[in-house]
């Protein structure tokens, strides 16, 4: 009986370490070959949305709810399942990223992917345009965003519904010509 109690706390004690907050570096993959800094972030307005995130990638499918909270040098993301249970947390204050992975869903993008679309569809272009691989661009419009690689193709493109001028404009599709998904983003506020 000591022996099943040892073994299910070395378990329980491995699960909840699985779960610890853990750095990650703030950089992200714009394609297979192209890794860049992530700008840290910088809000001049406060940004607070719950959204639900529909992911089409290899002709399938996926739901995930996030809340989104952003203001001045902080951003924090947190991922749901369509029925609630918390996937991961992340935290984004000045130049440290630290996540919690609770659940892994190998269907699903990396948190580290998601707080990358999170922040090409929110941030200034002001704030990217720095940190992009020489050639690289962010063409913006009321409608959209665009992240155009050297050769002028289009890597990105950021769809927007047009929210009161005096707010950040909220996303309504992602779409990763290299990595081949989409995101249908709905506003759940």
């Amino acid at each position: 009986m000591k022996r099943i109690q040892y073994w299910l706390m070395c378990f329980i004690t491995l699960l909840l370490c699985s779960c610890a907050n853990k750095p990650i570096s703030p950089e992200t993959w714009l394609t297979k070959g192209v890794k860049v800094n992530l700008p840290a972030p910088h809000f001049d307005q406060v940004y607070h949305d719950q959204q639900l995130l529909t992911f089409s990638y290899n002709g399938q499918q996926h739901s995930l709810i996030t809340m989104i909270d952003a203001q001045n040098d902080a951003l924090s993301v947190v991922g749901l399942s369509t029925l609630g249970i918390r996937l991961f947390k992340i935290d984004y204050y000045g130049k440290v990223i630290t996540t919690e992975q609770n659940i892994f869903i190998k269907e699903l993008p990396s948190a580290s992917q998601i707080l990358s679309d999170i922040m090409f569809s929110i941030l200034p272009i002001e704030q990217w345009q720095p940190l992009l691989p020489k050639g690289w661009q962010l063409i913006d419009t009321n409608e959209q965003r665009l992240l155009i690689n050297e050769q002028q193709q289009t890597v990105i493109e950021i769809k927007y519904r047009q929210p009161p001028s005096s707010q950040i404009r909220k996303p309504t599709n992602i779409k990763h010509y290299i990595f081949g998904y989409q995101i249908a983003i709905s506003s759940m506020e």
